[in-house]
């Protein structure tokens, strides 16, 4: 038996477990699943343990991702550039760190964008400063936005965004603004796309923009999971907008990770199935885009 931890701090068991644990057993793996709490100081040793012979890789959650990236040799173009890794690969000679994140961010950015990238809109602004908004951020700047601007409640964390893509967004605006909301409608009266990464949205009825702030016809992509539709994006979709939930994001990273620790393809229906259950909301109500 093959052996694949996924590290973190919580002891309950995630999203992204629940549906892992499904798709293995859907293809009959030899992979077990084992839960690992660490406190950051633990990551290297973590780290280490992951290189034996028995391991397949590992799954990354928050807060290791950023950590993880700095400990590890051989890093993905998307864990280089974001900075963050959320699975780990041991191909029994390393240890290659990934980010599936931004394979979810790019799914669903496309799912909302106009399909011709040529109509795209080029400016940006992205709520939140963790392992999820440098996803973003990281997308953005390879999909060739002009100006993104990140905000987050402490301004401190979105600079450290912004200076870890120093040097690849010399070409752009990248920068990190204050949260308040006048700074906040100037910048919406110039960006077409939002992308909330930062965690607002998980409880019902919260919402991290007021609606009166909010133009008509913006894109939004909104990463909260657990919603099929968030206070957010009803407000931009009553203004003309298009939306989407973090819910094609989740599934796709998840895919792509999946794939790799395997080598087999996910089976899609599976995780959808999972996410549901897990969500508790019945399969079809799983709205992954909505107009």
């Amino acid at each position: 038996m093959k052996r694949l931890p996924i590290i973190g701090q919580s002891p309950v068991a995630s999203a992204a477990e629940h549906v892992l644990r499904a798709a293995l057993t859907a293809t009959s793996s030899d992979i077990g699943v084992e839960r690992w709490e660490r406190k950051p100081h633990q990551l290297s040793a973590a780290l280490g343990e992951i290189a034996a012979p028995d391991m397949v890789g590992a799954m990354i959650e928050s807060p290791h991702k950023e950590k993880a990236a700095t400990l590890l040799g051989s890093l993905s173009e998307d864990a280089r550039t974001s900075g963050a890794v959320n699975a780990i690969v041991n191909d029994g000679t390393r240890l290659n760190g990934y980010n599936s994140d931004c394979d979810g961010v790019r799914a669903g950015l496309t799912a909302i964008l106009d399909p011709v990238p040529g109509r795209w809109p080029r400016q940006a602004l992205v709520l939140g400063a963790g392992g999820g908004a440098r996803a973003v951020v990281s997308v953005l700047i390879q999909m060739g936005f002009l100006r993104v601007a990140v905000f987050n409640r402490h301004l401190h964390k979105a600079e450290a965004v912004v200076n870890h893509f120093a040097k690849t967004a010399r070409h752009m605006d990248l920068r990190a603004l204050p949260w308040h909301e006048t700074i906040l409608e100037a910048e919406l009266s110039k960006a077409r796309l939002v992308v909330n990464a930062s965690g607002i949205g998980l409880e019902a009825g919260e919402s991290p923009i007021p609606e009166a702030l909010l133009p008509d016809g913006l894109y939004l992509l909104d990463l909260v999971l657990n919603h099929p539709s968030t206070p957010l994006m009803d407000a931009v979709r009553a203004r003309g907008g298009t939306v989407a939930n973090g819910q094609l994001s989740f599934l796709t990273g998840q895919a792509v990770a999946f794939t790799g620790w395997t080598g087999i393809e996910a089976p899609a229906e599976v995780l959808r199935s999972a996410l549901a259950a897990h969500l508790g909301l019945p399969e079809e109500g799983l709205a992954v885009v909505g107009d």
